[in-house]
């Protein structure tokens, strides 16, 4: 700790990339974009295959520009609304870059200063200059007539006595064809750590936009502790060593022994004897009409915190003093409880440095805004598995159905897929105990524990198919080729791979279809003379080969998980054969979409199985803490990194936090510690559940799975998933009808 020192924390860097499909644009122009809240969440929020570029932020105060530059990393002008909207054409030369007619789509975000409008002004019946502000923001967007128009405010916009303001802003943009949507959103629902409620208006051209749906309800969302409990303490004042913007505000000694006197967690200035209130308080309270009694109040650890205002730097104007510290809270964590993102820098003296944070939309819900217009542009495909659980899918009788053998079947996440694309499992075997008594608890069918080298097995699979056609499907293990094992030449996995070429050549009547699946590192120069025996193989039994490298997020798994699929089928009919078809539509599923209707966020529930909390130490949450979405390990300060970390430069993405609003990395094995990689959830201090890691790899919540915790993450983690599998099957489905029976029969 150093009094007022200027230092700077361990580098927040970004830990790593993840390879994204080019996007087309969507242009951005901020008014009133004060330090950058709301760019920032647009700036930072992308779909696949649609992401924004901000071009400039507009507002009049000096300092706030300079800390949006900093941060948004575009131009800050200065300029007022009113000018602009007198004049539209000087925007044009205001924003570099901007043609109206080729930055297509365009939004326009308008969150005019607030306070003319708050409730905080109740008392003062004086009309405020700033309120007319909006008005001149629609005009111009009746002039430019953007794509989309984002605003936000205080909810008195919307049903306060100044509403009148907004009226006449709404006319102008009904008049120009905007569809409007508007409600009043608590902010805390969409992970803000603060009961803050504001009015959001969206408006589009084209047809309405729907407003976000909340994440948390009023009795789950994040707390004060959950924000802020991980930073180091501090004396009034002081600074932190790591980080310059945790800075305390100092106290006169009559303050602090007030301060010192409040209890901890919630107290108030009314806990204190008569003798220690100010006397303004004291006449205040005696009088008809009470002041403010959250001044001079502390945050209660285990709630949202109060609204966090242009005010915050003082205990005078709020509940603003620390839980138990003697002291206000500092920068940070005013900004952290306004939903900045942990390596936020702010310019400007102190007071300004509160004043902007205060007055920001939280950047955590401009995100959520964000994702809102992305997906108006360039609309999500919802997909699931046709495939009900096992205890309802064979009521009724079935036709006969093209049969399966799955090798190396684990959990079964190839037979769910294949079943679902009306496969019949005939026999499954794994020699994994665990997952083949969750492939029995789920998939219809006989599945046993056996080797593909297991010398009886060829008679097996020709008892299971009783002289019927069928297809062999597997994914031999893949840890002796995976990335994570670099170097492990003589892994004796490695030649399962060929094992399984060997089934196929060893079995009287052959399969009319075989499915190899595997790691995209079977290409590296580890894997590269298996696989080129492995195809050799097949070809010499009559099959010809089709190599796809798929990306798992195409198939509506929110997962960047790829994988080499060799699909071979007789040589005389494979004009028939075309390929999996992507299902994720115009853009891939995101995390939040796949993961938001989980019930409690990883607590046991009877409906929801394998929804279990991972419990972590006292310092690897910290240390999680520090991690914003979308980040790994350089994001912790160096006092709390792991010695390995300060002199390893690889694998960035272990201590990794998920992005609600992006895609997982590859699910492994051990996705229950996010010290393992990037698995810790996107809002807690924890890991991902197994059933959040299933949803990740698109595994229905009926499918449970059985074992013990390291079983089942393994099972999960080394799982084909299965809407990837429904594709693959869909495609060789599509290629097999055309083969007449009776040849089937003969081949």
């Amino acid at each position: 700790m150093s009094d007022n020192k200027e230092v700077t924390r361990f580098s927040p860097l970004e830990s790593y990339k993840k390879k994204m499909p080019d996007p087309e644009i969507v242009y951005v122009v901020d008014f009133f974009s004060g330090c950058g809240g709301m760019s920032w969440g647009f700036a930072n929020t992308r779909q696949s295959h649609m992401a924004f570029k901000v071009l400039a932020g507009i507002d009049i105060e000096e300092p706030a520009l300079e800390t949006y530059q900093e941060n948004v990393g575009v131009p800050g002008i200065k300029q007022d609304i009113r000018k602009i909207a007198d004049d539209p054409e000087l925007l044009a030369q205001l924003v570099p870059n901007f043609d109206e007619k080729k930055c297509r789509p365009l939004v326009f975000i308008g969150c005019a200063p607030c306070q003319g409008f708050s409730a905080h002004r109740k008392k003062d019946e004086r009309d405020d200059v700033r309120n007319n502000l909006m008005v001149a923001f629609s005009k111009i967007c009746a002039y430019y007539k953007p794509d989309v128009v984002v605003m936000e405010n205080v909810p008195e916009i919307i049903k306060g006595k100044y509403s009148f303001y907004w009226d006449e802003a709404a006319v102008i943009l009904k008049d120009n064809h905007y569809h409007l949507t508007s409600d009043v959103l608590d902010l805390s629902q969409f992970g803000v750590p603060q009961r803050r409620k504001r009015a959001v208006v969206l408006a589009s051209l084209k047809q309405k936009i729907d407003l976000p749906k909340p994440v948390f309800t009023t009795t789950n969302a994040p707390t004060v502790r959950d924000a802020i409990s991980h930073l180091a303490p501090l004396a009034a004042g002081e600074t932190d060593v790591c980080d310059a913007y945790h800075r305390a505000p100092g106290h006169t000694e009559r303050i602090l022994e007030r301060i010192r006197k409040t209890p901890p967690d919630g107290g108030g200035r009314k806990s204190l004897a008569t003798e220690d209130q100010l006397d303004c308080h004291v006449n205040v309270d005696n009088g008809k009409t009470p002041g403010f009694t959250d001044v001079y109040g502390r945050l209660r650890w285990d709630t949202p915190s109060v609204t966090i205002t242009a005010k915050s730097s003082t205990p005078s104007c709020g509940r603003f003093l620390h839980p138990e510290q003697h002291r206000n809270i500092s920068i940070r964590e005013a900004a952290i409880l306004q939903g900045f993102p942990q390596s936020y820098r702010f310019k400007g003296s102190l007071i300004s440095q509160y004043r902007q944070i205060g007055e920001a939309v939280p950047p955590l819900f401009s995100r959520f805004l964000a994702w809102q217009v992305l997906d108006y542009f360039k609309p999500g495909t919802r997909f699931s598995l046709p495939f009900s659980a096992k205890s309802n899918k064979y009521d009724i009788e079935q036709p006969r159905k093209l049969k399966v053998i799955d090798c190396f079947s684990g959990s079964g996440g190839l037979s769910l897929g294949f079943e679902s694309a009306g496969f019949e499992t005939a026999l499954a075997f794994d020699t994994n105990a665990d997952a083949i008594n969750t492939y029995r608890a789920n998939i219809p069918g006989n599945a046993i524990v056996a080797s593909v080298e297991d010398f009886d097995l060829p008679s097996k699979i020709e008892e299971a198919t009783e002289g019927s056609d069928f297809i062999i499907i597997g994914g031999p293990p893949c840890q002796g080729f995976s990335q994570q094992r670099r170097g492990e030449n003589n892994d004796v996995r490695n030649n399962l791979v060929i094992s399984y070429a060997n089934l196929i050549e060893k079995l009287e009547k052959k399969p009319v279809a075989v499915v190899l699946e595997n790691v995209t590192y079977l290409d590296s120069p580890r894997g590269k003379k298996i696989l080129i025996a492995y195809i050799n193989k097949l070809e010499k039994s009559g099959y010809k080969t089709f190599r796809h490298d798929l990306n798992s997020a195409d198939f509506a798994v929110p997962q960047l998980r790829k994988r080499i699929i060799i699909v071979s089928i007789p040589a005389e009919y494979a004009k028939q054969y075309h390929g999996p078809v992507p299902l994720s539509g115009a853009r891939w599923t995101s995390l939040g979409e796949s993961l938001s209707s989980l019930p409690d966020f990883g607590f046991q529930d009877e409906e929801m199985l394998n929804h279990e909390a991972s419990h972590e130490g006292v310092l690897n949450k910290q240390r999680i803490a520090f991690v914003d979405m979308g980040k790994g390990r350089l994001s912790i300060p160096e006092y709390l990194q792991l010695d390995c970390h300060k002199i390893y430069g690889g694998h960035l993405d272990v201590f990794g936090r998920l992005d609600w609003f992006s895609f997982a990395r590859t699910i492994t094995g051990g996705f229950d510690s996010f010290t393992r990689g990037e698995y810790g959830h996107p809002f807690f201090q924890r890991s991902i559940t197994p059933r959040e890691a299933a949803r990740i790899q698109g595994f229905p919540d009926w499918f449970y799975f059985t074992g013990k915790k390291a079983s089942v993450r393994q099972q999960i983690g080394n799982a084909v998933p299965p809407p990837m599998a429904f594709a693959i099957a869909k495609a060789i489905k599509s290629a097999i009808p055309m083969i007449e029976q009776s040849q089937l029969c003969q081949y």
